[in-house]
């Protein structure tokens, strides 16, 4: 048995032709690959920043455990921790040979090697010289983070493009053995660039607004508005907004495009039946919902929520759905490690997707459960847990959480966490909060937010002193 896992950056899950969410959405490959085995409905992102989330899905452990808080530029820096079990090693230690092809982030304390159990790593400092090496220009990026068509690029020779096709050659290199192979292709994570034919599949498009977009803001933390100042989009439109939206639905298609071409040789080699196929990403992406950029100080779920499919003929029922709480990065790892027939050391904390496709029985979450730590902007600490109907965005070191009613809100764009209609089910979340927080190792689950809580008596009511 193979695995064979993609794992995009900032792919939201509406952007997913298969989610049903946004008709103009263009992704067949990744429709067809679900067609073929089983969609998640309600995965969310272990934590929605790049570095802490792929963490999780080398050491399968929630980033209270594996130390990995933000991504390498901030203040909080740090790998995981090195003494923790690595999922490529195990695997690697079960006869797999191992590929990599992608995005490395700083996850570890030195890049993909042998010392990881990975023999072959496809860095993207690789595509700058091979873009060099054509005499492409370099991309001319006057909107910056913001995204510009890479007009200057052949299709066929983009970096999406570029990648597929160590990806297949990795595939034919260890045809005959079991291997992992895994593609971290940064797309569609911004600035989003992609090449001409897919920027004009959008380029005169009227996408249809966010469904968090029309959002005030108003009695949310004061923390939004200010990254509102920061990118300066304060006062933007959705007519504004829309040149970088159609930018970002180009590039997700243009990356669906080179997916196919994996899949497809897959099943000109005769392997796909012998091949488990993940596909997912770290996060989402705001791009414009909450009138909001990138990511960050928030537990929307145009960041958390998060496409997953999997595709294993035999053993995954083709075209099924399931509505499972799934933490995605902690999650796969488990699953991978379950798949090829390895016990998953006790720091692995996730969940087997594949006993969750197929047995009604096995255990499954109440809530979906995120962690997330903060960006170059500065530490912020900010907790996440959710039900079919509720959400809680627990902000312990800011000054108003957030309580939505998915049901008749889901844009997420009323805070009700002081209507007093609500108390109840606020309170409810609180406490369960808390818990959920014990029970993953949380070290905020501490008698500090116990307090706020779930209502334990004040330090000056322990001492005998409130007045």
């Amino acid at each position: 048995m193979n695995v064979l896992l993609i794992h995009s950056d900032s792919h939201r899950y509406d952007c997913l032709g298969s989610s049903g969410l946004r008709p103009c959405v263009h992704t067949p490959s990744l429709d067809r690959l679900a067609s073929g085995g089983a969609a998640f409905t309600h995965a969310f992102s272990t934590s929605p920043v790049c570095t802490p989330a792929r963490a999780s899905l080398l050491t399968g452990a929630w980033p209270s455990a594996h130390g990995c808080f933000s991504i390498p530029s901030s203040e909080l820096n740090r790998s995981a921790r090195p003494e923790l079990p690595v999922l490529t090693r195990l695997l690697a230690d079960r006869g797999y040979r191992v590929a990599w092809t992608g995005e490395f982030h700083q996850e570890l304390e030195h890049p993909p090697s042998r010392e990881y159990g990975v023999e072959e790593f496809v860095g993207l400092s690789g595509y700058r010289e091979f873009r060099q090496k054509h005499g492409i220009p370099p991309a001319m990026r006057p909107h910056g983070f913001f995204g510009d068509a890479d007009l200057g690029c052949p299709p066929e020779l983009s970096s999406p493009a570029w990648q597929a096709d160590h990806v297949i050659r990795q595939i034919d290199e260890r045809r005959g053995e079991p291997f992992f192979i895994r593609w971290d292709p940064p797309e569609p994570h911004l600035p989003y660039s992609p090449t001409r034919p897919f920027a004009e599949l959008f380029a005169e498009a009227n996408l249809p607004p966010w469904t968090s977009f029309p959002d005030s803001i108003d009695g949310k933390p004061a923390i939004l508005r200010r990254q509102r100042r920061i990118w300066g989009v304060e006062n933007w439109t959705w007519r504004d907004w829309l040149p970088v939206v159609r930018l970002y639905h180009s590039f997700v298609a243009e990356l669906d495009r080179h997916i196919g071409r994996v899949l497809d040789h897959l099943d000109a080699r005769g392997l796909s039946g012998e091949t488990l196929v993940i596909y997912s990403t770290d996060h989402g992406d705001f791009c414009g919902g909450h009138g909001l950029m990138d990511k960050h100080f928030t537990m929307y779920d145009d960041i958390l929520r998060v496409p997953l499919i999997l595709r294993w003929p035999g053993r995954i029922p083709a075209g099924g759905r399931c509505d499972a709480f799934v933490s995605n990065s902690i999650d796969i790892a488990r699953t991978i490690l379950s798949a090829a027939g390895v016990d998953a050391p006790g720091s692995f904390a996730g969940q087997d997707l594949v006993s969750i496709i197929n047995d009604p029985a096995a255990p499954r979450r109440p809530y979906a459960y995120s962690q997330y730590y903060g960006t170059e902007s500065g530490a912020c600490s900010v907790r996440m847990l959710r039900d079919r109907r509720h959400k809680f965005i627990y902000h312990p070191t800011g000054q108003r959480h957030e309580f939505y009613d998915l049901q008749a809100d889901p844009g997420e764009l009323r805070n009700l966490i002081d209507d007093p209609a609500l108390a109840a089910d606020i309170a409810r979340f609180e406490h369960d909060l808390w818990d959920t927080m014990k029970a993953s190792g949380d070290r905020l689950a501490s008698i500090w937010t116990r307090m706020e809580l779930q209502g334990t008596p004040s330090i000056a009511a322990r001492l005998g002193m409130e007045k």
